[in-house]
């Protein structure tokens, strides 16, 4: 591992510093980095101020090895926050009721990547113009603020998707919460999350979810919207009956939000998920069906043969929405001759469909209906 370019100096000391370490500033002049910590009275921690000291990735060996014996953790669990002194982490682990269960549906997991940037939108959305309900995603700002995001390795231990948002990725003057006025946008928006998705257990765990809805429609700075409740939906599998645990590492880089820990974990039991999608219904009462052409992917045919030895049934599709804004899973339910369609699409690389019909709201994967039209669309 190449420390000098992976760790910096200064890394390691904001992150000893978030820990409860003391830096000795008069060891300064000898180019070192010196912290003592109260609670451990007869230990410090010694490392080079500069990446080219001949020494340099031994002494942060050293210290990892002496941090990781102090917290009880593994030295790869001390350099994996290392890494990630500048962001706000944010890790969502599923879990099962089924310890026999070694994978996911592979349909699932693009649905937890898409869940988890959508979150990441309507909480910067929300950051940037509070509301109930955002008619787009698609603000510069939340878009930028996306790109500077990264998908981690994952972790031993269940399920674990791993998300890190470098807290000073950009410049966007949009304070909201009180306390986190003077924060990069980035912490602005993971701090954003962090409450709302509190606000939302505690209002499910508490049975105020009706006066949670009627108050979030009708205050002035919602931090809940339609949104957020929607990609939390799509960390769900039916079939799995999972519940998803999201625990937020805050950046060592910057200070904490008040009041919250160097970890901050939310965790939503299966049983949580038809309450959140009410929420997300009444969020967006003004909700309708949609009529169009909408193109489509084809994800999945569960049709079944007929006696005239023809497949027909319902297929998942994934259909853009007229205003190219979102993409959303439904399920449809075709004819033979569209079924056919729908396989020779499913099986050559790069086709779509262009299909016509009544798209309804609900939870994803939505209903499509009245199907007029369906034709194979060829790169």
């Amino acid at each position: 591992m190449n420390l000098e370019t992976l760790i910096p100096p200064t890394d390691l000391r904001d992150y000893a510093k978030d820990q409860g370490w003391v830096l000795l500033k008069e060891a300064a002049k000898d180019r070192l980095y010196v912290m003592t910590n109260p609670s451990f009275e007869r230990r410090q921690l010694v490392f080079p101020m500069d990446t080219t000291a001949p020494d340099y990735s031994e002494a942060v060996m050293l210290v990892v090895g002496k941090l990781a014996a102090m917290e009880g953790r593994s030295a790869q669990a001390v350099i994996k926050n290392l890494l990630e002194v500048g962001d706000d982490a944010i890790a969502f682990r599923v879990t099962t009721p089924r310890p026999d269960d070694r994978s996911l549906p592979l349909s699932f997991a693009g649905s937890m990547v898409t869940g988890a940037q959508q979150l990441l939108l309507a909480s910067a959305c929300t950051v940037l113009k509070p509301q109930a309900h955002h008619p787009r995603l698609s603000r510069t700002e939340a878009q930028q603020f996306l790109e500077t995001a990264k998908f981690r390795h994952t972790q031993p231990g269940s399920f674990v998707l791993n998300v890190s948002c470098p807290v000073q990725g950009l410049d966007v003057q949009a304070p909201l919460l009180p306390d986190e006025a003077d924060a990069p946008f980035v912490r602005r928006t993971t701090a954003t999350l962090r409450k709302a998705l509190g606000e939302l257990v505690t209002a499910i765990e508490t049975d105020s979810l009706d006066a949670f809805v009627e108050a979030t429609k009708n205050g002035a700075n919602p931090l809940v919207s339609s949104n957020l409740c929607e990609a939390l939906t799509r960390f769900e599998d039916s079939s799995l009956k999972n519940s998803v645990e999201i625990g937020i590492t805050w950046a060592a880089a910057i200070p904490k939000p008040a009041n919250e820990g160097r970890v901050s974990i939310i965790r939503i039991q299966h049983g949580y998920f038809p309450r959140i999608e009410e929420v997300r219904r009444e969020l967006r009462s003004k909700e309708q069906h949609l009529e169009d052409v909408f193109p489509a992917t084809v994800e999945r045919l569960d049709g079944e043969m007929g006696e005239d030895s023809k497949r027909s049934g319902e297929v998942i599709l994934r259909l853009l929405t007229p205003d190219g804004d979102e993409l959303v899973r439904a399920r449809a339910n075709l004819t033979a001759d569209q079924y056919k369609l729908a396989d020779e699409a499913h099986m050559t690389d790069g086709a779509f469909v262009k299909v016509a019909g009544k798209l309804h709201p609900g939870r994803q994967p939505r209903q499509l209906s009245d199907i007029k039209s369906f034709e194979l669309m060829l790169k």
